[in-house]
């Protein structure tokens, strides 16, 4: 049904010949005067509204066996990408051949999709707990869609993302397109000290960090995190004090304080100078909200220090027990740090009485909000790395572990026994954590959207869960299920390496 505008008032020969009608009656004027019948006037009461169905529908072509094309955003070029909805139809043997639904046939331009990906994903979020990204979406909204490097990030994102999601290699490449345009435009715009100062320039290395977390985990991507890492800090630098005393400024220094320490914690590294002196100047500046994290970091950057001495050097018996005890030192810092938190830092067990695959042993931990959930979970993993690195300390120096043997000292078969069930109940919690994530309560019965800006904090720590030497094959299946789902959401490499390498923890643990 079409409404076609408002209705000319003209008599019926009038409006065929186009002439102006005077309206007279019971016959115009201009119809006597041409020696024409008049045929009167239309009622004007009325709308005039026309089924234009078949016409429509007889221009509309089905798709082919192939899926439509794309637009893309660079040219003319079509990027292919097959569409389940592409393929739909409606078909009623009773009443002819199948219906063409003309809706299925709009092409969406790709940027336009790579920027709805970005935003539902990694920017927007209006219900449940508020996202791990930095506090910086008016800088994001003014600059998505206008000229520039960080428009060209957030495009390269979304295309990548919908790269893995969609299993379509074609927009890989518009991504890879998008993200060299980006650096190219960085290059040139960090030639300007006032743009190189600027929230947008620290804004786009954080998505360069993000572009090569969703892009994969290979050597290649862990190098070029490690330059953007680097880039960061010079930046920070750059930028001076005065980035801490805004909101948006100190908030996007944080979330880069974060993802640091998770490197260095991960890898064994310490933590670098020119971060540590950072963190000591923005604890001047920091919120009552902030300080907990402000405290857990300070603990992480010893937790990192005592990690590398034992990477650096091999320790003999000697060096042993001082090595234990620092670690234990930490390690109790680390507990002492969850007696001293706000009352808002407070979680609560949830155990459902209906079983259902999502929950782990079926419990689901409830928070204040998402910030407190990576908080805690940075705290659980560091205490994991600490009494993993106690045993395998242990292990250096004694044959026989598990069971420790008759010869092995009393005082360190306690130590395993309470550092094995330590970390058997805090990969627990990490995995208890992820519902409240996923809003799976939210609603009764129906799972809230999986976001990936949500999620991403938690990949790191489940994986840490999962490759625990205490982890049951149990929980390692859980974690694959969980990392599959949100691979198949997302788009995430990440998430999908993970599941790999924990399959292969789960068919050949003796391997490890």
């Amino acid at each position: 049904m079409v409404y076609c505008g408002k209705p000319s008032r003209a008599c019926l020969d009038c409006r065929v010949k186009r002439r102006k009608c005077d309206l007279s009656r019971p016959a115009c004027r201009q119809c006597v005067k041409a020696g024409s019948r008049c045929d009167g006037y239309r009622d004007q009461d009325s709308l005039i509204i026309r089924d234009q169905t078949a016409e429509i529908m007889g221009k509309v072509q089905p798709f082919p066996d192939n899926s439509p094309s794309l637009v893309s955003p660079h040219g003319n070029q079509a990027v292919p990408v097959r569409s389940e909805r592409s393929q739909q139809t409606v078909v009623d043997q009773s009443k002819g051949p199948p219906v063409y639904h003309p809706w299925l046939g709009i092409v969406v331009p790709l940027e336009h999709q790579a920027l709805h990906f970005y935003f539902h994903h990694y920017a927007v979020n209006r219900f449940g707990p508020t996202p791990n990204h930095p506090d910086c979406l008016a800088i994001i909204y003014a600059c998505a869609t206008g000229p520039g490097y960080l428009a060209h990030l957030i495009n390269a994102v979304g295309l990548v993302s919908l790269a893995y999601q969609k299993k379509a290699p074609a927009l890989s490449h518009e991504a890879n397109r998008a993200y060299s345009w980006a650096l190219r435009d960085i290059r040139t715009a960090l030639t300007d000290p006032i743009e190189a100062a600027s929230d947008q320039m620290l804004v786009a290395v954080m998505l360069l960090v993000l572009y090569e977390t969703v892009s994969g985990d290979s050597e290649n991507s862990l190098r070029s995190w490690d330059r953007h890492v680097d880039g960061a800090l010079t930046l920070v630098q750059l930028r001076g004090a005065s980035q801490l005393r805004n909101r948006i400024g100190r908030s996007i220094f944080l979330n880069l304080r974060t993802e640091i320490l998770i490197n260095c914690l991960q890898r064994r590294l310490r933590v670098p100078i020119t971060l540590i002196n950072w963190m000591s100047e923005a604890r001047n500046f920091e919120t009552a909200q902030e300080a907990p994290a402000g405290s857990l970091a300070d603990l992480i950057v010893n937790a990192c220090a005592v990690l590398a001495s034992a990477k650096d050097e091999v320790m003999d018996k000697a060096n042993l027990s001082r090595y234990i005890a620092t670690l234990l030192s930490i390690d109790k810092d680390l507990e002492r740090w969850t007696q001293d938190l706000p009352v808002h830092y407070e979680f609560k067990a949830l155990t459902p009485p209906d079983e259902t695959e999502e929950l782990y042993l079926g419990r689901c931990d409830i928070y204040s909000g998402a910030e407190m959930v990576y908080t805690w979970n940075l705290q659980r993993c560091a205490r994991i790395i600490l009494r993993q690195a106690l045993v395998r300390a242990l292990s250096l120096h004694f044959s026989s572990l598990s069971p420790p043997s008759a010869s092995f000292p009393l005082s360190y078969r306690h130590l395993l026994r309470t550092s094995d069930a330590l970390i058997q109940e805090t990969s627990s919690e990490i995995c208890y954590s992820l519902p409240y994530i996923l809003h799976i309560y939210d609603k009764p019965g129906k799972p809230g959207d999986l976001r990936a800006a949500s999620i991403l904090p938690l990949l790191w720590p489940l994986y840490i869960a999962g490759t625990a030497h205490t982890a049951p094959n149990t929980l390692r299946e859980w974690v694959i299920a969980q990392m599959q789902k949100i691979e198949e959401v997302t788009g995430v490499q990440q998430a999908k390496f993970v599941a790999l390498d924990l399959e292969r923890r789960c068919l050949f643990p003796h391997l490890l």
